[in-house]
């Protein structure tokens, strides 16, 4: 049963493209030569005149075009042609990924190439329909309210660990895409791994990545934080005796862990797809993507351009959406653009897209230029909340970076 037809009949026949529109059907809804072609049609004279074109403006332009009543509602026929789509799409995802495996590549290609099919699906608008009616069930709602309030500190997401940005912020929330911006050798890559430290503390599944830092550069900043001893005596073998008893029993608390912390290598996640893949894998709560202007574009081709970042950002930003986890990313600001020292959005470099795709925008800087121990994080930018600011201790000595309190003063 042609429903591509039927469904442009049907829209000629009320002589109303807009729940098309609202829909966001396109021409790769049509795989009918004559049907996307009429769509192209329906298209641009709706944009000219802003009205649908007559059946008879449509047959006198193309005549081989069937036109007949369709009964059925607008609604039913592009939930069809979307099924149809989809189904088309799936089964060519799969004969692609047996065709990798039977060629004699690794399962790791395979499950790339499911990854690419289902973003493009969300890219050509042929993902399934998220439309809410808020009518149904709205005391859903009000439940949901009381649930809100006795969560603690009122936390829709998973805690930072840092108390006035969790405020401020309610936590790392499904969906988001958080953004840390700082200058060069600030610690954008400390914060994100101690945020991930924090993220496991509280019972959650960290996932992190970097492309600046080996995982053995990670373990050791890692177990540095965990342990509360100094990195560099860590690092040289020269830990005093006390540091020692606190790292082996904090290397024997790990053991017991209930949860999980994952570290990736980046080497062979260099792309959206990649982390994607990784993530349906090992299905953690919050990834952390260290340094994600190094990554690859694959719809570009490019790396480090303005381009390729834009496409990344808003990738992930869908990946983050779609999988439902919050996706932390950090990147580099341009000191140049920096306004009396200070962190802004437009300090960001490379792409706006940071900004723009950014739930959360962080910003880490230096509180003093002469003074190495402490730094300043900002929210720049929030869909939720105002700008806030905390002063963090930031010492490799002791291994400690955490917000500032009153017993601090």
């Amino acid at each position: 049963m042609n429903y591509e037809n039927r469904l442009l009949n049907r829209a000629l026949q009320d002589k109303d493209l807009t729940p098309l529109f609202i829909r966001g059907v396109n021409e790769l809804w049509f795989t009918a030569p004559d049907e996307k072609l009429v769509w192209k049609y329906l298209h641009s004279h709706h944009s000219k005149y802003g009205e649908c074109p007559s059946i008879k403006s449509v047959k006198e332009n193309f005549p081989n075009f069937n036109t007949e009543p369709v009964d059925d509602s607008i609604d039913f026929l592009m939930d069809e042609v979307l099924l149809q789509k989809r189904k088309l799409a799936t089964n060519a995802m799969l004969r692609d990924s047996i065709d990798a495996i039977e060629k004699g590549q690794d399962h790791e290609s395979a499950l790339i190439i499911l990854q690419r099919g289902l973003m493009k699906l969300e890219e050509d608008g042929l993902n399934a329909n998220r439309d809410l009616d808020i009518t149904f069930d709205p005391l859903r709602r009000f439940a949901d309210y009381e649930e809100l309030k006795h969560l603690p500190g009122g936390l829709r997401g998973i805690p930072t660990g840092f108390p006035t940005i969790d405020l401020a912020t309610s936590g790392l929330q499904k969906g988001q895409l958080i953004v840390i911006g700082a200058p060069p050798k600030t610690g954008k890559s400390t914060l994100a791994l101690q945020m991930a430290n924090n993220v496991h503390k509280s019972g959650a599944v960290p996932l992190f990545l970097s492309f600046e830092m080996t995982n053995t550069e990670q373990v050791n900043r890692y177990d540095s934080m965990r342990a509360g001893i100094s990195h560099h005596r860590l690092r040289t073998g020269t830990l005093t005796a006390d540091e020692e008893k606190r790292y082996k029993a904090a290397l024997s608390d790990m053991e017991s862990d209930q949860h999980r912390f994952w570290l990736a290598d980046s080497s062979g996640v260099a792309t959206v797809s990649m982390v994607t893949s990784k993530i349906q894998m090992l299905q953690p709560d919050v990834v952390f993507l260290d340094g994600v202007y190094l990554m690859f574009d694959e719809v570009t081709g490019e790396v480090e351009t303005p381009r390729a970042l834009t496409s990344i950002t808003r990738s992930l930003k869908r990946v983050a959406q779609r999988l439902q986890v919050p996706i932390v990313i950090s990147t580099q600001v341009l000191t140049w653009k920096m306004k009396k020292g200070n962190v802004t959005p437009d300090s960001l470099g490379y792409s706006s897209s940071f900004f723009q795709d950014a739930d959360v925008l962080f910003g880490l800087q230096r509180e003093d230029e002469l003074v190495d121990d402490t730094r300043l994080l900002k929210v720049l930018a929030s869909r939720n909340t105002g700008p806030t600011e905390v002063s963090l201790l930031w010492d490799w000595n002791s291994g400690q970076f955490r917000e500032i309190g009153e017993d601090d003063l």
